[in-house]
């Protein structure tokens, strides 16, 4: 029988990890990225300790169920498929024995792998596949983007998703937070459902928070910000998140519900009477006269 027919190489490549060089094992079936100890040695430990951190609640096995030891993790810049990934965590486990560590000392799992499909959709949707930093990219990633989007395919066909309405692209611009109307499920008309955002899809700079939110007439409005620095644009139908039925079983002490006719006006900027609070001054100790100067120069004074 063939060798070639029992075994066959384990694809890698290399990749920029914290602006170094490393070969890596793409690993579509490893939820966690790692380097070797002996490479963080030679290229990493010269920055110090304070980079590495360490924590005790993560337990990482191999396939075979036997446990892989680690000294702590990195938070690196890895470059993939075109994209630099800021913030990556990577783990540093031991050497393990034999010299294939040597050969290949870095594993690229599925939470980088998975980081760039979500900066790749955000910027791109779909077309992220003609992309030719992606089709030109190792069989075993591009399969493994693709993993990624039919995820967010099956997250996308749930009766609780929420698309951007209208015909036109929404700009946000940099540093503001813009109510968003979307289409949503007509069972949830008439009622306040909870949005919950996605854990990706939504362009880069970006966010959303859960909240509970009025849905009319099919529409739910949902509160976007833009945390980037540039405009960033939210096309129609792009999918933000989810929504679901709530009850509201009791409140906090000392919080009332707030009818949406009143929220609907309370939500616009609107200034109270700046009287208000100087005529709320006790001044009856002060003679009448007295009392109208001093009103007199608060007012000039506001």
């Amino acid at each position: 029988m063939e060798v070639s027919k029992l075994m066959s190489s384990c694809p890698h490549l290399g990749k920029s990890m914290g602006g170094i060089a490393v070969s890596c094992l793409v690993d579509t079936g490893s939820m966690v990225s790692t380097i070797t100890e002996s490479l963080f040695q030679q290229h990493f430990e010269p920055w110090g300790q304070e980079h590495l951190k360490s924590f005790h609640w993560l337990q990482l096995r191999a396939a075979n169920g036997l446990a892989i030891p680690y000294i702590g993790y990195l938070e690196l810049d890895v470059e993939l498929c075109g994209k630099r990934l800021p913030g990556c965590g990577i783990l540093v486990v031991k050497d393990p024995p034999g010299c294939v560590s040597s050969q290949v000392p870095g594993v690229l799992g599925m939470n980088v792998i998975r980081k760039c499909y979500r900066e790749l959709f955000g910027h791109h949707g779909l077309a992220l596949f003609d992309l030719p930093v992606v089709s030109g990219a190792l069989k075993c990633v591009v399969q493994a983007l693709q993993k990624c989007h039919q995820a967010n395919v099956e997250i996308d066909q749930s009766a609780g998703k929420v698309k951007v309405c209208g015909k036109r692209a929404c700009r946000i611009p940099d540093g503001v937070l813009k109510i968003i109307a979307a289409t949503c499920s007509e069972q949830y008309s008439g009622s306040t459902v909870l949005f919950e955002p996605l854990d990706y899809g939504l362009p880069a700079g970006l966010l959303a928070s859960p909240a509970l939110v009025p849905a009319v007439r099919c529409m739910a409005y949902i509160p976007i910000v833009n945390v980037g620095t540039s405009n960033v644009l939210l096309y129609p139908h792009a999918v933000v998140g989810t929504l679901d039925e709530v009850c509201v079983v009791s409140l906090p002490a000392g919080v009332t519900e707030v009818p949406p006719l009143v929220a609907a006006v309370t939500a616009q900027s609107v200034s109270p009477p700046v009287q208000d609070p100087i005529s709320a001054i006790d001044l009856g100790h002060l003679p009448a006269e007295v009392q109208d100067k001093v009103r007199a120069r608060s007012w000039r004074s506001l």
